[in-house]
């Protein structure tokens, strides 16, 4: 990959997501608060099979309709046919045993309305879990960065370049926005792939480091009405590679011990680059 301009210090957070329910649609906020875990509701719920393993998009690409909205009590769950479900913010049902990726966490089951619901619409034995405080789900040891974790993949934060989504989409027919890579923060100005060498970077009033850059997967190609197809990953792959993976965006934490992760996120903030190299960001497998 070649180097881009890393000068430019006319950068700002342009837009904040959340995705409350994990592979379910993302909710655009104007601010946010920062947890041990990350921003506040993000990933905190899950569907899981009888088995108690992780249901996404790569198994049930329909769940790119499932849209979610905040509501004072709760989330406020919305799709194609089905009725509005609520899932109040602190469930109270039953503890369910979860399998995320061979790491045992203890979840708690929403409702019996929420479990028919999401088994409804999906089609099977599933169930929609939260993931309480006292579950402990910390980064694996090679990632030297000891976070906890929600029901992220494996990183708190994803951030994405404005510069590079329009970089990329000169190689599209079909043009993609920031919904297809799902982020927390997207940055506006500065160079293309530039954040392929951030190290360290400043949002705000708040510290982060990159972990990692984020390998792609088929959830990519998963096109807003639910189906599936070949782009974009097939073209990331051609133009965005880092030995095996296609990449695009990165993963970060925030700079702090564990027991001072907090503060606010706003769209507008000023974004700060504090530290760079002359290599890309690793990918962790």
């Amino acid at each position: 990959m070649p180097t881009p301009d890393l000068t430019s210090n006319a950068l700002s957070l342009s837009a904040l997501y959340i995705y409350p329910i994990k592979s379910a649609g993302g909710v655009s906020l104007q601010h946010s608060g920062i947890g041990p875990r990350g921003l506040t509701h993000d990933r905190r719920w899950m569907v899981i099979t009888a088995a108690g393993k992780p249901v996404t998009q790569r198994e049930f690409s329909s769940m790119r309709l499932i849209e979610v909205a905040l509501e004072d009590g709760g989330l406020r769950v919305t799709a194609p046919d089905m009725p509005a479900l609520s899932v109040p913010w602190q469930p109270q049902g039953s503890r369910r045993a979860v399998d995320m990726w061979g790491d045992p966490l203890s979840g708690v089951s929403v409702s019996a309305q929420a479990t028919g619901w999401i088994s409804a619409y999906l089609g099977g034995d599933l169930d929609l879990v939260y993931l309480p405080d006292d579950a402990q789900r910390w980064q694996p040891s090679f990632k030297p960065f000891n976070s906890l974790l929600s029901f992220v993949d494996g990183n708190p934060f994803h951030l994405i370049s404005e510069a590079s989504l329009a970089g990329f989409n000169r190689h599209l027919t079909r043009p993609v926005g920031h919904a297809e890579f799902r982020p927390n923060l997207v940055v506006s100005g500065g160079a293309a792939y530039a954040e392929d060498f951030w190290r360290r970077v400043r949002i705000g009033a708040v510290d982060y480091e990159v972990v990692e850059s984020c390998a792609r997967c088929a959830i990519l190609n998963v096109l807003p009405d639910g189906t599936r197809g070949s782009e974009p990953l097939r073209t990331l792959a051609r133009v965005r590679r880092h030995g095996q993976a296609a990449v695009f965006g990165q993963h970060l934490v925030q700079d702090a011990p564990f027991e001072e992760r907090a503060g606010q996120l706003r769209v507008g903030d000023a974004v700060q680059v504090t530290g760079v190299a002359e290599t890309v960001n690793p990918v962790y497998t």
